[in-house]
């Protein structure tokens, strides 16, 4: 297998973010994919056979390239100026003339050597610009992995090649950059459609056979009824940070976007449950052509069959890795009682009554916090100072000395080796003393404070400090009777 490497794309250094490099090798090692070559963080240190592997520190390259160009006739310097560029934008707008800098529209195309040398000595504040053969008039054909066969219109812009401040434009890096280091093919978004036409010219000026060309198609989301572009700049879900942060996991990521990538994936997963994606054969011709619609809401239910299907011990290890980075206490605590962790985990999991509650890791972590002492007394804490989500028995319009005296008398039957049938039928006789009805048509009898319903969700706030729990009785189960007398007699 040909080695993988990283290029870290800094030449607009007005763009350019403290800790990328990192920030994108953690993301690659996230999703299980190995580099062999890159630039090192801010140690500038390359490990690999075509590095440098940072752009700004390949000036050098890329002035042997720009040298070719302009010894062969096929760049020039230019002094345009903004106030030039701008006049020239009017003046085609107004005469309907096809915008651009190009022909007579550059005013420093036609200058002579002897004119353009004699510039250099008193202004060395200049771009290069690439002199392009193509025609306003012409179009051409090119082949794309994904889109097939294109026609489009021929690049005759004469776009800058080396910018003011001696780095390269995109346009020239990528000409060099991925000759130099042997890329086969180029797998980037549809916005960059239109410049190819441009690099073929270019790597043709220097003789070269160009890459393969891969256009990927757009992203989109539902707003309001509408499609629209996900975009960066507005939508946090167009970050893969956001799906770390908020709980989903790897394998639901990788596995959401092959049926983006390939449609036939969910059919091909069906057909082959016990193999991993990797035995998927990914085929770029049968990518989308034109957009895919990114769907959240499958997204989730994607990742909650996956958290549903593993194994609890696969549950426990990936949320405890999870934890460490995000929740560090609650780790502390899981890895303290591993097993009571697991049986927390566990409730009702694989089962004919499984309810696939943990659609996201923050699931996980929301509905293990309440099993720990010490969770459990932050989120009744924190409850307190929210009085407009208070989920104390004050949520309930039920008398404060009935509750008590009931707390008293259920722990003193509380017996945890009942079936679920045998402890609710007791539920409902204790609870009958203290004016709680069995049921509904009892209730609407009139004189009843309360139902078994509200009972057993009193229960579940003492015991969870949370309104939605997992079954109530399996939960007290796996808290052990000890810590839930404890808790109710802390009322």
């Amino acid at each position: 297998m040909p080695n993988r490497f990283l290029r870290y794309e800094d030449t607009d250094q007005k763009r350019e973010i403290e800790g990328t490099v990192d920030l994108i090798i953690d993301g690659m090692k996230t999703f299980g994919i190995q580099i062999d070559e890159w630039p090192i963080g801010e140690q500038n240190i390359d490990l690999g056979n075509y590095g440098p592997y940072t752009q700004s520190q390949r000036k050098n390259l890329y002035n042997v390239f720009a040298k070719y160009l302009l010894e062969s006739g096929l760049a020039y310097p230019c002094w345009m100026t903004p106030e030039e560029l701008e006049a020239i934008r009017d003046q085609q707008t107004k005469t309907k003339v096809t915008p651009g800098i190009y022909g007579n529209y550059s005013l420093r195309r036609n200058k002579t050597p002897e004119e353009i040398i004699e510039k250099l000595q008193t202004d060395k504040n200049y771009v290069l610009r690439f002199r392009s053969p193509g025609d306003v008039t012409k179009r051409v054909v090119f082949e794309d992995v994904i889109k097939w066969k294109i026609e489009t219109i021929d690049n005759f812009n004469d776009i800058v090649l080396i910018k003011g401040d001696a780095l390269p434009t995109y346009h020239l890096a990528h000409i060099v950059d991925d000759y130099l280091m042997r890329t086969s093919h180029v797998i980037r978004g549809e916005e960059r459609l239109a410049s190819v036409p441009l690099h073929i010219q270019l790597f043709t000026a220097f003789g070269l056979q160009h890459p393969h060309y891969c256009h990927i198609a757009p992203l989109l989301k539902l707003d309001n009824g509408n499609k629209r572009k996900l975009s960066k700049r507005h939508d946090p879900e167009a970050d893969i940070s956001y799906f770390f942060e908020n709980g989903y996991a790897t394998q639901w990521i990788i596995e959401y976007l092959l049926t983006i990538i390939d449609p036939n994936f969910e059919d091909w997963q069906k057909a082959n449950p016990d193999k991993s994606y990797l035995d998927f054969d990914i085929q770029l011709e049968k990518m989308p052509k034109s957009w895919a619609l990114f769907d959240l809401v499958k997204l989730q239910s994607v990742n909650n069959n996956y958290l549903s299907r593993i194994s609890t011990d696969e549950l426990y290890d990936q949320s405890l890795a999870r934890a460490k980075k995000y929740t560090p206490e609650l780790a502390v605590l899981m890895q303290s009682d591993v097993a009571y962790a697991k049986a927390a985990m566990n409730i009702e999991r694989h089962t004919p009554k499984d309810p696939k509650r943990f659609t996201t890791y923050v699931d996980v972590e929301t509905q293990l916090k309440f099993f720990f002492d010490d969770e459990r007394i932050k989120l009744r804490d924190n409850e307190k100072g929210q009085r407009d989500n208070d989920l104390s028995a004050s949520t309930f319009p039920l008398p404060t000395d009935v509750l008590k005296s009931f707390v008293e008398e259920y722990i003193f039957v509380l017996d945890l080796s009942m079936s679920v049938e045998e402890w609710f039928a007791q539920l409902k006789n204790v609870g009958k003393k203290y004016g709680f009805a069995e049921n509904n048509a009892q209730f609407k009898e009139g004189w009843y404070i309360g139902k078994t319903w509200d009972l057993a969700m009193f229960l579940r706030i003492q015991l969870c400090c949370a309104k939605q729990t997992p079954d109530l009785y399996s939960v007290m189960k796996v808290m052990g009777k000890e810590r839930v007398i404890k808790r109710l007699q802390a009322m």
